[in-house]
């Protein structure tokens, strides 16, 4: 199979799935995201440093608007690595059965642990707190999966310098969305 009609049966598929999307979300309906990303940077043909950051989280709808959630975030490069813990509370502004999209609002607290050794083999760590707000942008392929964008601003102490700063974070990945059976 060629290259151009291998994109064309993926692009065909995901129109097919949208098609037939319809989440829908009431009081017990649980959430659950997956993300990440791989670098490699270099300069001049020559690697430098590599990294791989993955995000995970679940959420539990309280009632059909209000969701209690937390997650997981890891990241790796060969001379640090650093595990984030939070916890949400989520508001659907959008979305429902006859949408094919959702928006969530989002408000969440952090708490991190930083890893690094030095090239001489000594290891220091460090610990860090932090809350912030998020929106979380959901295409639903199906009634249960879809793809989300999720830009979160916080006001953390886990930069490079210790202070108080902001973080940007821009993740995208896959949801699940599924109701607990009684």
């Amino acid at each position: 199979m060629r290259v151009t009609r291998f994109y064309l049966l993926i692009i065909t598929v995901l129109f097919t799935g949208v098609l037939v999307a319809q989440p829908t979300v009431q009081k017990g309906t649980r959430m659950s995201h997956l993300g990440g990303h791989a670098s490699l940077q270099g300069l001049g043909g020559n690697l430098s440093n590599a990294g791989l950051s993955v995000a995970s989280g679940n959420s539990f709808f309280a009632t059909p608007k209000i969701a209690l959630g937390f997650g997981f975030e890891f990241d790796w490069a060969p001379l640090t690595a650093s595990y984030v813990g939070k916890i949400r509370l989520q508001r659907l502004v959008y979305g429902n059965a006859d949408r094919r999209s959702s928006l969530l609002f989002d408000v969440h607290s952090e708490l991190q642990r930083s890893m690094s050794t030095t090239l001489s083999g000594s290891r220091f760590g460090s610990r860090s707190g932090g809350a912030g707000l998020g929106m979380q942008y959901t295409w639903w392929l199906s009634e249960t999966a879809g793809i989300y964008f999720w830009p979160q601003m916080s006001r953390t102490n886990g930069g490079p310098s210790g202070l108080w700063e902001w973080q940007l974070y821009l993740p995208f990945g896959v949801q699940w969305t599924w109701q607990k059976r009684k």
